[in-house]
Parts: C-alpha cells; structure tokens; sequence
C-alpha cells in the first residue's frame, strides 16, 4: 500500500482536537508540531474545536493551582469532592535556579492568559500551560495599591492584547491616573480625559469577558451607589451600566460563564442572591437565577463559579483555608479543596474558572 503524508492543514485539524495538557506534552517531540501549535492559525482551530475542560483556578499560597470538582448527585445528597490537577509555579527570570518561585500577589485571568502582580511589585503576563512568560517594564514604578485589567480589541480581526492599570498612589485618595499597555508596540501611554465619579474596593478584580473586563463599583457620592462598571478594550473607554433593580447588597461579586453569561452574587450575612445576563455590552436585562440561599455567614467573597445545570454555586469566603462553600437552592456542604494532604492551612486569594489555553502572548 502507498504512503501518503499528511498535510499541514491535516495535521492542524487532527491536533485541534487534543486536550490542551496533551499538547503541551507533544511540543517537545517534534519542531514541525512545536511550531505548528504556536501558531496563530492553529490557537484559532484549537478554541473551536479542542474539549472544553472547565477547572476551578485558585490562587494557592502564591501557586497557580487548578482544581477538578465533582458535583454529580449533590442534590440527591452525594458529597462533593475535589481534587488539585495541576499547579503551577511562577519563576524568576533574573535567578540562576530556574526552580526559584515568583510570590504572586494577584492574578487576572482573560483568554487562558494571566496578568500577575508580585509581592515586589512586578508585572508579568503568564500562560501556565505553555510556560511562556512576559514581564513588563512600567511607565511608572508598580504600585501594591494599583487596579489592573486584561483584556483585548476584540473588534480586531486578530486578538490585540492589552492591559489596563489605574495608578493609585493613596489607596484613601482617588485614582490618579490611567495607562494602557499594548503588546505589539511594547509601550505603555497615558488615557487622557477619563473623569469618573465612581471607585472600587481594595482588592477588587475584574472579570473578563469576549475582551471587555468588568467589576462591582460605587459611585462617590454621599448615597454610593453600586453599578457595573465595565472598560472597552477597544475604544479604549470606560461604561456605566445598572445592577439588578433593588440589589441591596453591599458585596456583589461577578463570574462568567463560557464567555457568554456574566452571573452576579449578592450575599449579606446568611443569605445568597444570584443574578444572571446575557448582553452586558447592550441592553442590560438582569433575571435572577437563584435566590434565598441559605449559607452559613459569609464575608468579602474571593471568587465563585456557577454550575449552571445543578443550580449550584462554588464560592470561596476570604478568611477561609482549605474550603470550598457548595451552595444549593436549599442545600449547603463543604469540601475541602486541599484533599487534606497538606498540613501547612492553606490559604485561598483567588477562585474563578478556567480553561486551559495555548494562546500565545504577543
């Protein structure tokens, strides 16, 4: 029988259907396949095609660490279990270990990349899956009081990445400034004319959707109000939109679902509301997805996901170690997330869903 040799476009199209972590095994076997998946063409057949493996992304004690949860049978009384997949170390380009550990403070998650912030204020942008890092150099030096944001034009016919820091010298005082990042030109510039009368809680991350980043603010004026704030990559502006008519939480908290549904939690003492829409960047029409959940009693939530089929929440208080919070409409357990293995109480600064991506940084 005659051998025939595949094409490019075949073995793209093979390829496009693995798993991310199964690729990121093959890379190393064969240049024709390491350049074949960091091309651009590929990441695009890769997202379409490849099996969504949704996992739980949690900061870990300055570990990237992605959690699988099984949820089968809660409501039938089966217990939740949990289980770290994978962690991931950030390290330090300028040591001579290359084990040498990055102190991550912070991480912002958009498109399988991660924008992370450093206990000594560095910046870098990070795909664990594929180890490829970038550090950027500031327009001015890094403060631990800044607000960042990682998005892209996504009008563009190609995915242009940028970043979004507001410099904040004070965190008493208002924003001062403003800056956008932009990959390709590898510089920082300053948004000139941006007035606002609204700010944002210490520690509070935006969320990530279709490019466009999104957070929980408050007006500053004397009744405060909150709304939901979101910054267009694109033109490169900032927009206003309102919450659910009535939200009389002062915690609210986002997540979003497949890109496609950004998901809202209010919680107040022993109870959760939640709100669900599906075109944030039209008209806002907010229905709600599950009220009245009971729960023990929660403080400043650190992240939580929405298991859309079983009507469940996963979420994550911010004094907590080594729990997650398994809420349902009548229904609450929790799972320790660290399998107990480690005796060391490990302490959770981040929870949100990820998938696994090759996408590259430009």
């Amino acid at each position: 029988m005659e051998r025939t040799s595949l094409t490019q476009d075949s073995i793209e199209e093979i390829f496009s259907r693995f798993p991310t972590k199964s690729l990121a095994r093959l890379q190393s076997l064969s240049k024709q396949w390491n350049a074949i998946f960091k091309s651009e063409n590929f990441s695009k057949k890769h997202s379409a095609n490849a099996p969504k493996e949704p996992l739980i992304m949690m900061l870990m004690d300055s570990r990237v660490c992605l959690v699988k949860v099984n949820l089968q049978g809660f409501h039938d009384g089966v217990a939740p279990s949990s289980k770290v997949a994978y962690q991931f170390n950030l390290t330090n380009p300028s040591s001579d270990s290359s084990s040498s550990q990055v102190i991550i403070r912070n991480i912002i998650h958009c498109d399988g990349l991660l924008l992370c912030t450093t206990n000594d204020n560095r910046l870098a942008v990070w795909n664990p899956c594929s180890g490829e890092t970038k550090w950027i150099k500031p327009k001015k030096p890094y403060m631990e009081t800044d607000f960042y944001a990682l998005g892209y034009d996504n009008e563009s016919p190609c995915k242009k990445y940028k970043i979004l820091r507001m410099v904040r010298q004070d965190p008493n005082l208002p924003i001062d400034e403003y800056q956008i990042y932009d990959f390709i030109s590898d510089s920082w510039k300053v948004l000139e004319d941006v007035t606002t009368n609204w700010d944002l809680l210490p520690n509070c991350r935006g969320i990530s959707m279709k490019g466009d980043t999104y957070w929980v603010a408050f007006d500053t004026s004397p009744k405060g109000w909150h709304f939901l704030l979101s910054f267009d990559f694109s033109r490169e502006r900032f927009r206003s939109m309102s919450l659910p008519h009535r939200f009389p939480y002062s915690n609210g908290t986002l997540s979003v679902v497949g890109e496609e549904k950004l998901f809202l939690l209010g919680n107040d003492r022993t109870e959760l509301d939640l709100w669900v829409t599906s075109s944030p960047r039209s008209v806002m029409s907010w229905r709600k997805f599950l009220a009245g959940m009971d729960c023990f009693p929660f403080h400043r939530k650190v992240g939580f996901l929405v298991d859309e089929q079983n009507k469940v929440v996963v979420c994550c208080d911010d004094d907590v170690f080594t729990e997650l919070d398994i809420v349902g409409e009548s229904k609450h357990r929790e799972v320790d997330y660290d399998d107990g293995h480690s005796e060391a109480r490990t302490y959770c600064s981040h929870l949100q869903s990820y998938v696994p991506s090759l996408v590259q940084i430009q």
